[in-house]
């Protein structure tokens, strides 16, 4: 019974966090489009996939403890140590680029006012803010790493082969944002292409990584309690009788009871 409610937590946690994933697409198209009105929307959706990641920690811890197997767990805690890690890193890292560009900043959006939140003004930060997004991606492989680790201990001992597919897809999804990041990176250092696209083409490999989920949803859901083998159907035996307790016919050998008077086999006298 652990196992299949296990088996229900990791696949509700995994659509949860898919659903969550949501609210990165909503954060970016109010990027591109501030006018949109969607905060709220995307709070509901962000509170989902925090839901989904604690539901999806506690299915794992459930899957180590019914198969003997604390790596499990222990892998996949790493990868949610390590990303909120990298979040972290992440945000301090915008914060003092920003800061330390803040003067050259204002006076690109607003030279002669003071600077406000609008879109220009955002799309000059990320001009500066494209080396962060940079050492981000590469720092990204640490958890891919702990979660393909998680999800492979995971298909062995389930025999549910789908989550190596899904650890791999997690593994390329943060591959192909990296590539794309460092050739932004070089485009945008000549001037080819604006520090917004390189935002956009990263969307590429963030949606590789959130098919990742949708795979271990449907992993998660094949999982199948192991059957109990019915004990062996005993079969009598018959115990022969022991000695003394037969007579034996001197003509054919035939055993007869031991008050027999005639064989029973030809019928002859003992």
């Amino acid at each position: 019974m652990a196992i299949e409610s296990n088996r229900m937590l990791g696949f509700i946690g995994a659509l949860l966090t898919v659903i969550g994933s949501v609210s990165a697409f909503l954060s970016l198209a109010q990027f591109f489009f501030p006018s949109l009105n969607i905060a709220g929307v995307g709070v509901l959706f962000g509170v989902s996939g925090l839901v989904g990641i604690i539901f999806f920690m506690i299915a794992m811890k459930g899957f180590a403890g019914d198969y003997k197997e604390p790596s499990i767990f222990n892998n996949a805690l790493y990868g949610l140590l390590s990303s909120i890690a990298i979040g972290v890193v992440a945000g301090v890292l915008a914060v003092a680029v920003a800061f330390l560009n803040l003067s050259s900043i204002i006076l690109t959006v607003t030279p002669n006012s003071a600077p406000s939140f609008t879109a220009d003004f955002l799309q000059s930060i990320m001009g500066y803010l494209v080396p962060v997004l940079l050492v981000v991606s590469v720092l990204a492989v640490v958890p891919a790493i702990f979660y393909l680790r998680a999800f492979y201990r995971l298909a062995d001992k389930s025999g549910v082969r789908l989550f190596r597919t899904a650890g791999l897809l997690g593994l390329a999804g943060v591959a192909v944002s990296m590539m794309f990041a460092f050739i932004g990176f070089l485009l945008v250092l000549v001037a080819s292409i604006p520090a917004s696209a390189v935002l956009a083409i990263s969307v590429v490999g963030a949606m590789i990584s959130y098919v990742m989920w949708i795979v271990a949803a449907k992993a998660f859901y094949s999982i199948r309690a192991p059957t109990r083998k019915a004990p062996p159907l005993l079969t009598p035996q018959v115990s022969a009788p022991a000695a003394g307790q037969v007579k034996y016919c001197s003509y054919c050998g035939a055993e007869n009871l031991p008050d027999a008077v005639f064989c029973a086999h030809c019928g002859k006298k003992l």
